[in-house]
């Protein structure tokens, strides 16, 4: 993050299109971090054991500002959204498992480029993956899935900006007049 912060300081294309510092940083040390393997330089090790916690830590506390009374703010708008993305989920699920069928994968494997992790992003990869890698035989599925929930992020961070951006410029959004 903190290169990432330093870098969008030094580039204004980063700034323009409000690329996320983490998003740069993170490409950045991926980058890095292959380089160094491939050439055999450096085998670069993380150590998960505190993973497990901070991620239950971090996903059991993502709805607490969730409200009723908030959703009823929302209205109809918010029942179209949550009908739109259902409909949006269930169509990445299709077209993960017919492709992974048309090539001739286990159909299990298209789970691991739809919702998995581009709804359910890391953490859901990282408890579905193993589990189908284990329960149901299929290799590689947990690091398809992450490595799906990797490039989910970063394009989501790379195309997310610049479109909120051009909302923002577009409709003359500012903190104080933006609807909660």
């Amino acid at each position: 993050y903190a290169l990432g912060s330093f870098v969008k300081k030094k580039i204004q294309f980063f700034n323009k299109y409000c690329i996320p510092a983490s998003v740069i940083g993170g490409v950045l040390f991926a980058i890095l971090t292959l380089a160094l393997n491939l050439t055999g330089t450096v085998t670069v090790v993380t150590d998960t054991t505190l993973q497990n916690i901070f991620m239950t830590l971090f996903f059991t506390s993502v709805g607490y500002t969730a409200s009723f009374k908030l959703l009823k703010k929302g209205g109809i708008q918010v029942l179209l959204f949550l009908l739109v993305a259902t409909g949006l989920i269930v169509m990445q699920n299709i077209a993960g498992v017919s492709l992974a069928s048309l090539l001739g994968l286990d159909p299990l494997m298209g789970l691991c480029v739809g919702s998995v992790p581009l709804v359910g992003g890391h953490g859901t990869s990282g408890a579905f993956g193993p589990m189908l890698e284990q329960e149901f035989g299929v290799a590689g599925a947990a690091t398809v899935s992450i490595s799906v929930a990797t490039f989910g992020l970063i394009i989501g961070g790379i195309i997310g900006g610049p479109v909120a951006k051009r909302r923002i410029h577009k409709h003359n959004l500012t903190p104080e007049n933006i609807a909660v």
